[in-house]
């Protein structure tokens, strides 16, 4: 593992699906040593659910499964009975950390609230993952990435307004990848905390408190200025041609974002090739190009459709100021800028290598280097062993149906 920054603590993580799960992947990579807790029966959705769309074809690798679990370890057991909940209680008492995106309901059928727990470690971090917050009129209610993090935090409404249509997520697990390396940063300052004063901690991060950090300029500009949200336009109204899209005669696209300067502009028009711009009057000044900006946009449009993307970049390679390819997620993944960062890197499983994106923060200059996800229990023995428990007790509870 190359990460120790958590090295020695210890992860209970009692949840399925992907935002908690995504937080104990995040902490894994950190060096934490993280226990997933299944129940013995039932496997995870995110091991065999099938991605919608996806061509219907076996690939060897329940990749959902693998970002989200990639590095832990992983114990089957049914805390739906005494013996199990007995087993998970002695995992909590010597652990640092424990994670969950059970609902109330569900955390005090099964007697798991933070008072039970602090009861047998008064310094364990206790971090809830949930839908839209512990509290309020909706607390017992479950919620998901589309629903929180993009339709009820404004995110998805404010993409709709370019678009004729509500716009989905752009892939799956978006809000919850988001908020699972949020509730790590906030678990790993709960962690900081600990050392300094000994006292534990309840974390709580919520899709919906996620979405509306992501969406923090809109939520705040609606109440100071009395509007839904800050206005989105349309290609050909973009209210600065300078900061926009533009096609290529391939059909790419190539996003120019900061050019604010006169200088600025001077480069532009000569990485183009269209010095003569700056002699138009309608474009020669900023305020110009503001005031003239319908007509500045139908000129450039028409100035990329002459070259393809490879021509494009050619030319653009010459200017400092930002730019870059709307690019697809194959294109993503080999990104020289990507490559030469590890931020995508190769797993060795039982039957094949396979990608994972690396969580984003890196340490002491080195490349991360990720482990596979375990199977469905397969530390069950190994963890109840550590806890003390001999073969013969570890029998027994298969026998009662405990654990797997």
């Amino acid at each position: 593992m190359s990460y120790d920054v958590l090295d020695g603590v210890r992860v209970i993580e009692l949840a399925m699906y992907a935002f908690a799960p995504s937080c104990g992947a995040v902490l894994a990579d950190w060096g934490a040593d993280v226990i997933k807790v299944v129940p013995p029966g039932h496997a995870d959705p995110m091991m065999g659910t099938p991605v919608a769309a996806l061509p219907d074809r076996d690939v060897g690798v329940a990749f959902m499964w693998e970002i989200l679990n990639r590095g832990k370890r992983c114990v089957a057991l049914d805390v739906s009975l005494p013996e199990g909940r007995d087993v998970l209680v002695a995992l909590v008492k010597e652990a640092d950390v424990f994670i969950t995106n059970l609902l109330p309901g569900a955390r005090e059928r099964f007697r798991l609230d933070p008072p039970e727990l602090f009861t047998v470690n008064p310094r364990l971090v206790y971090a809830r993952a949930t839908g839209h917050g512990d509290r309020g009129p909706e607390r017992d209610r479950g919620g998901y990435d589309m629903t929180d993090f993009w339709a009820r935090s404004g995110i998805g409404h404010a993409a709709s307004l370019v678009s004729d249509e509500f716009v989905p997520l752009v892939g799956p697990a978006l809000g919850d990848v988001t908020s699972g390396a949020f509730l790590a940063g906030a678990i790993a300052a709960a962690l900081f905390r600990r050392e300094r004063t000994g006292r534990g901690a309840v974390v709580d991060v919520s899709l919906l408190s996620s979405g509306a950090w992501a969406l923090s300029p809109g939520i705040v500009a609606s109440q100071l200025y009395g509007i839904e949200t800050i206005p989105r336009f349309r290609h050909a109204e973009a209210p600065n041609p300078m900061v926009t899209v533009y096609a290529t005669r391939d059909r790419r696209l190539i996003y120019v974002s900061g050019i604010q300067t006169e200088a600025d502009f001077g480069r532009f028009c000569s990485a183009i090739g269209r010095e003569d711009l700056l002699g138009d009057p309608r474009f020669a000044t900023a305020a110009a190009r503001l005031a003239n900006a319908a007509a500045c946009v139908a000129v450039l449009d028409a100035i990329f459709a002459e070259h393809d993307l490879a021509e494009w970049k050619l030319k653009l390679s010459r200017m400092p100021t930002p730019w870059m390819v709307v690019q697809t997620a194959a294109e993503a993944a080999t990104d020289p800028q990507v490559v030469a960062n590890g931020y995508v890197t190769d797993v060795e499983g039982t039957t094949r290598r396979y990608p994972l994106v690396a969580s984003p923060a890196q340490f002491d200059e080195v490349r991360p280097s990720l482990r596979p996800a375990p199977g469905h229990g397969e530390q069950t023995d190994e963890v109840l062993c550590e806890l003390g428990l001999g073969m013969d007790e570890v029998l027994r509870l298969k026998e009662t149906g405990a654990v797997m």
